[in-house]
């Protein structure tokens, strides 16, 4: 359908427009009717009035008719292009098959002009041998009255033929005629595709069947047809004992690498589905149970819009069992040289090539090379000092044909010695060989080499440190006890070999008869010599293979002495830690409490057990404050950390000032000091301070407000009784004695002066203030202000104090004065409202605004008075303005 042309939906006026268009015309109408002479009959004009109506409804009818033969004429044209353009054949039929009416493809396809073809018999068209079909066809759409469908061929009028599908379907016209509409689409491409299609299967067919390999064809994991080689392959006699079976019927539940058939089917026909062919090997069965190996092709077909395996199978069930006896051989080949960590080599000494497997490679430090090599790759591997050594003896073997076995060093190419054993002999017969070999012996070697190194580093400490090591029999007679920690002792080695451990050294007996028994030990023992205590740290074993007790003591009378004088040290710390009056602790470098005195815990209640070994901010002193852990991070980091008059930081509650201070050792944080001080009297003396002076600022401001309210009072009757009388008594007296019009100026003026003093009275002293309370006083204040709109949320009790109220009352004034004076605004919001212990006034506008940083050049007294009020109020004011968005002022007082 074109584009460009307009849908009934935009062409057809909606009904209610239109209605509304003709009431609009028929009320001009009406008017033309009042507008007629008044001597005119009322009959006369309401009949002209119904006439010019029904005109007007008449011409629109005959609008809307128009729009819809223009819309019917659009609508013709678009079906005419898609019949005549449409990619298949259209015509109608009479009960004759005569041609009455046929687009332009169906003319093109007949090979004539449409105007030839009207009028002409349809089934001349059809070839003769195909005309019965067309007769039978037609009578089946005249009579059946449903949609038929037939293919026969045709031939165009110049005698090409063609094949065609036709569709047909009979209707009668407004005339009661019968006709038939009849589509024809040329299927001359599909009916020689199927021909070819038809060759190919033939030509498929014959060589599936006389192929020499086992050919099968698979469709949804089932077999649905075969050649006469797959047959015999099985063991089958007939096709029927193969189609319709699964795939897996012929095979084992797992093949023989320990996979289930199922999943290796499924992985290799997915593989040949993404390739289009896939080659692998399969284990089944014949028939008859004889297992057998195939080697099997498969190719993927897609035949009707599904998908058939195409199957060849090879029968290698021969070289699978060859290969498998030579794997096995091999396999037991390798196990043994693995085994044994050996590689094979051959050296050819006629062509002077020399064969070695993988592992004689690696031993060489070569990479992996299946192709022979010159011997010299072996002969150059070798240590230069020990390659005289190692040619002598090959020499010799060649030469008595005996078997050698030799050890010697080889270079690696990254310049690494490796340590191996060659043994060997030549191999009699031609061409002659010598076969050998090889082992890397490196790790023994480097074994052997340290177990001495580890022998000659025991003999040193031994003879060199304070430590004694000691063997016994199960009995405890000694067996060797040496070391150079018997000197401090004044023995030798061995001084006591033959004698009873338990004898010589009775205080550690409990210790040695568990050794004895078979247990390990770790203790220490002290002997006195000279009057001096000498200390040693023992480790002791059973070797169950030597039956043998061994022990191992360290001379540990240094660190002793020292630890003991830590312990003085520390004992003395502790004291005077205690006799402090601040809590002091001590923190390591993780934050953990190493020490707490006694101060520290009366003042938080924490006990040392609670806090010991515990992060600070773990223990009961930091649930709390939740901030302690970030300052103990902060004094870790070597910065100190003050914060006075901390409440509630103990279990305990009080005050307290807590001094953190990092402990460096050689420029390294090593901990941090924790000092807390009580300062619970010293900040409650402050309190008491503090709510001494509010109470004098709240009593002074008590009385500044009220001398300023009495001022105001004392103003306000002045006003009232002494100029509002005058100005009434001069209004009156002009308008007795003067000769002025009411409508004079003068009394205008009067009457503004009067009602001027009458409100600034009012605003002097509200009595509504005093009588009703704040909350009525403000909204009596905003209905005075008849410009901008204002709109008061306001919920607070009438007992509030009076000073309060009051105050409250003049920001509020003030306030609105400021707005309507500067704001410029078009509407403002009041929001008064108790909450808890503070009352929250808010009042916001819409006006012109100002920046805040011109707020301090701002020479007015209003915003500072108001700052004067809260401040002495004890409360808080914020203002908020941007130029162009208005201001917000915020004020929250405190109740009590």
């Amino acid at each position: 359908m074109d584009s460009n042309l307009p849908s009934p939906e935009q062409d057809m006026p909606d009904a209610s427009a239109a209605m509304r268009h003709l009431r609009d015309r028929a009320e001009r109408t009406r008017l033309v009717a009042e507008s007629m002479d008044e001597k005119t009959p009322e009959e006369v004009r309401r009949l002209v009035q119904e006439l010019q109506i029904h005109q007007i409804e008449l011409e629109m009818q005959y609008e809307e008719l128009q729009r819809a033969q223009a819309e019917s004429e659009a609508m013709r044209g678009q079906y005419v292009d898609l019949y005549d353009f449409a990619p298949v054949g259209y015509c109608t039929l009479t009960r004759r098959g005569e041609i009455r009416q046929l687009n332009l493809h169906l003319s093109h396809l007949l090979g004539l002009p449409r105007r030839s073809l009207l009028g002409r018999r349809f089934g001349l068209f059809i070839n003769p041998e195909h005309r019965n079909q067309l007769g039978e066809f037609l009578d089946k759409v005249w009579h059946s009255g449903l949609r038929q469908t037939c293919a026969l061929q045709m031939a165009r009028h110049d005698g090409s033929p063609f094949y065609a599908r036709l569709e047909g379907l009979a209707f009668q016209d407004a005339l009661e005629e019968q006709f038939c509409r009849l589509v024809v689409i040329d299927i001359t491409p599909q009916q020689e595709a199927a021909k070819a299609l038809g060759a190919s299967e033939l030509r498929f067919r014959t060589l599936f069947e006389k192929s020499s390999d086992a050919v099968l064809l698979v469709e949804n994991e089932c077999y649905i047809d075969c050649n006469d080689a797959a047959l015999r392959l099985i063991g089958a006699v007939d096709k029927r004992q193969v189609i319709g079976k699964k795939i897996l019927d012929l095979s084992p539940d797992f093949q023989p690498g320990g996979r289930r058939s199922t999943e290796l089917v499924q992985q290799h026909m997915q593989q040949a589905q993404r390739q289009g062919n896939h080659r692998f090997e399969w284990y089944q069965q014949r028939l008859n149970g004889e297992d057998m190996w195939l080697e099997i092709v498969l190719t993927v077909l897609e035949v009707d819009s599904s998908t058939v395996m195409h199957v060849i199978w090879r029968d290698v069930t021969e070289r699978k069992r060859n290969e498998q006896r030579l794997i096995a051989s091999e396999e037991r080949l390798r196990l043994a040289l693995a085994s044994s960590g050996m590689g094979v080599w051959v050296w050819e000494l006629t062509s002077d090539e020399l064969y070695w497997d993988q592992r004689a490679q690696e031993i060489i430090g070569h990479p992996f090379d299946a192709n022979p090599v010159p011997f010299s790759r072996l002969h150059n591997a070798i240590h230069p000092e020990d390659l005289p050594r190692a040619t002598a003896v090959l020499q010799q073997a060649m030469q008595q044909h005996q078997p050698f076995d030799l050890e010697h060093r080889v270079i690696w190419p990254n310049g690494s010695i490796r340590h191996v054993t060659v043994s060997g002999q030549v191999l009699p017969g031609e061409p002659r060989r010598l076969t050998g070999l090889i082992r890397d012996v490196t790790v023994r070697r480097q074994e052997q080499e340290e177990l001495n190194y580890k022998n000659r580093l025991l003999e040193h400490i031994l003879g060199n440190t304070p430590v004694v090591l000691g063997r016994m029999t199960p009995r405890g007679e000694i067996l060797e006890l040496v070391g150079h920690g018997l000197r401090r002792m004044g023995m030798a080695d061995n001084e006591l070999a033959g004698q009873n451990i338990l004898e010589v050294y009775p205080n550690a007996a409990k210790h040695v008869q568990k050794l004895l028994a078979g247990q390990n030990v770790g203790f220490i023992t002290s002997v006195v010599f000279y009057g001096e205590n000498l200390y040693y740290q023992n480790y002791g074993f059973f070797d169950e293979q030597k039956q043998q007790a061994v022990i191992f003591s360290l001379d540990v009378t240094a660190s002793e002495q020292v630890k003991a004088q830590l312990r003085s040290e520390k004992e003395f710390t502790e004291r005077l830690l205690d006799s402090s009056v601040d809590a002091i602790a001590a923190l390591d470098q993780n934050g953990k409490v190493t020490a707490w005195n006694r101060t520290a815990a009366l003042q938080t209640g924490v006990s040392p057990a609670q806090a010991l070994g515990q992060c600070l901010w773990e223990t009961p002193l930091g649930q709390p404050y939740a901030g302690l852990q970030e300052l103990v991070a902060q004094v870790l980091a070597g910065e100190p950390v003050t914060r006075l008059a901390m409440k509630d930081m103990t279990p305990l509650g009080g005050y307290f000032d807590l001094y953190l201070v990092p402990l460096t050792r050689a420029e390294e944080h090593i901990g941090a000091l924790l000092i807390m001080r009580d300062v619970t009297e010293r900040e409650e003396l402050l309190a008491e301070t503090t709510r001494l002076k509010l109470r004098q600022q709240k009593a002074v401001l008590e009385a500044i407000l009220t001398a300023q309210e009495e001022e105001r009072r004392r103003i306000a009757e002045a006003l009232h009784n002494g100029v509002g009388q005058l100005l009434y008594a001069i209004k009156l007296h002009l308008e007795h004695t003067a000769e002025l019009p009411r409508s004079s100026p003068s009394f205008g003026l009067l009457d503004e002066a009067i009602r001027t003093t009458r409100s600034i009275s009012f605003e002097l002293t509200p009595g509504v203030l005093e009588d009703f309370g704040l909350e009525t006083a403000v909204k009596e204040l905003v209905k005075r202000i008849p410009r901008p709109p204002i709109r008061l949320q306001s919920h607070i009790p009438r007992d509030l104090p009076r000073t309060l109220q009051i105050a409250v009352y003049r920001i509020v004034q003030e306030l609105l004065n400021n707005v309507m004076k500067h704001a410029q605004a078009g509407e403002v919001f009041i929001y008064l409202e108790k909450e808890d212990d503070h009352l929250h006034l808010s009042v916001e506008d819409d006006g012109v605004g100002f920046d805040n940083q011109r707020l301090s050049k701002i020479t007015g007294i209003g915003l500072s008075s108001i700052r004067s009020r809260v401040e002495l109020l004890n409360g808080q004011f914020s203002l908020e303005s941007r130029p162009g968005h208005g201001t917000i002022v915020n004020i929250q007082l405190p109740v009590a």
